[in-house]
């Protein structure tokens, strides 16, 4: 079953609600409706807990508030979204989770100004939200209108209000993964090469996770430290990611794949499998019957209970659906590509034959080989090629967006 569930499409973007949401949406209403304490921030009521009806109508308001945040929080990665798109940028989705919202983009734009834009869009629409709000909560307040309902939609705007701000000040924090970050990156990347810019910023982004992890131990605040935690490995993962990219940047999967490629027929037994991977160190094989017509893995494999090794065959438990790329496609696409898919290796078609394999072995090797030229950075061969994207932690009630 998946994960997410697809609400639609929007400027073409198609929308989804992670699993995780839903526990967190009704850790949201409850907070909005009826918590221990009210809390109030400059006359702001944050809650409808003082509202003088029956708990169900505080549950109501509750619920709409919170969908109206999530709105919010959604608008927050359209304006991300819709700038990208302008500037040719694919984006696969936008997904609402536990943490807020994501939006999954393709890459990022290297041109320091058009980052720029991108980065500062999202938190600028908060900001927008939160002024609207503030604004008809104080036009609703001055008209003088007593009912529950005018006090229920003050609330309503108010609570709006805040967090809207709120998401905007906590985004532009100068720290990946959150807006500031890229913001400074690219503030960076006009007086220095792109990589340098990166990791500029990401070192200031740890130095503020460490101080937020600081401020959080001697105040005993345990949510300080877990966005702490966050933000420091969000900026290790884009440095590293960045640097990736930059190391792969020009070269081509032919000059990377593996082109004497060892194959399987979907006849060979699952212990003939394993032999022939024992002899070749290889861990996944394409599957030729007059064609490609699947690949397999060690991992698939496991599906087959020992007792039937001898007999089952490949064709059993072959993946049919093959990820394939063309040899002149760019490098660092087919690591983005291989990481959407989540698989290990990628098989290589020319003009529909097969011309090769390529795995992360190999991108691994020419990572290394690139860095020892000094260009990119060095990884060991237990390093996992994820590029990140996950979403940002959030603040109180946690929200926030990438």
């Amino acid at each position: 079953m998946s994960a997410s569930i697809s609400l639609g499409r929007i400027f073409g973007i198609p929308i989804r609600l992670h699993i995780t949401f839903l526990l967190i949406f009704p850790l949201f209403v409850y907070l909005f409706s009826d918590p221990p304490d009210q809390n109030e921030i400059f006359g702001i009521a944050l809650s409808f807990k003082d509202l003088g009806v029956a708990t169900w109508v505080k549950y109501v308001f509750g619920t709409i508030t919170s969908v109206l945040f999530f709105m919010a929080i959604l608008g927050h990665e359209l304006a991300h979204s819709y700038l990208a798109q302008k500037y040719g940028v694919k984006i696969r989705h936008i997904t609402l989770m536990i943490f807020g919202g994501v939006s999954a983009m393709e890459e990022t734009p290297r041109n320091p100004g058009q980052e720029w834009r991108m980065a500062f869009a999202g938190p600028l629409s908060s900001l927008a939200i939160g002024a609207v709000s503030f604004l008809a909560m104080i036009v609703l307040e001055f008209a003088g209108t007593n009912s529950v309902l005018s006090d229920g939609v003050s609330i309503l705007l108010g609570i709006t209000g805040f967090y809207n701000v709120l998401l905007a000040a906590f985004n532009l924090i100068p720290a990946f993964p959150m807006d500031g970050g890229r913001l400074l990156r690219s503030y960076f990347a006009t007086r220095m090469q792109y990589v340098d810019a990166t990791r500029s910023a990401a070192k200031i982004g740890r130095y503020f996770a460490i101080g937020m992890g600081l401020f959080g131990l001697l105040t005993f605040n345990f949510f300080f430290i877990i966005i702490a935690l966050f933000v420091y490995i969000g900026a290790t993962e884009e440095e590293q990611a960045t640097a990736i990219t930059e190391s792969l940047q020009g070269l081509t999967v032919r000059q990377l794949m593996t082109h004497d490629v060892q194959v399987v027929h979907p006849e060979t037994t699952i212990q003939q499998l394993h032999e022939l991977m024992l002899a070749t160190r290889h861990m996944g094989f394409p599957v030729v019957d007059r064609g490609l017509v699947g690949i397999v893995t060690l991992t698939d494999t496991h599906k087959v209970p020992k007792e039937q090794l001898p007999h089952a065959r490949v064709k059993d438990i072959m993946t049919r659906e093959v990820v394939t790329v063309s040899p002149d496609v760019d490098a660092a696409k087919a690591l983005h590509l291989m990481t959407e898919k989540r698989i290990s290796r990628l098989v290589v078609l020319e003009n529909g034959l097969l011309a090769g394999i390529i795995s992360q072995k190999d991108f691994l090797r020419a990572i290394n080989i690139m860095a020892a030229k000094g260009r990119g950075a060095q990884w060991s061969y237990s390093y996992t090629l994820q590029p990140p994207q996950g979403p940002t932690p959030p603040p109180n009630p946690p929200t926030a967006s990438s």
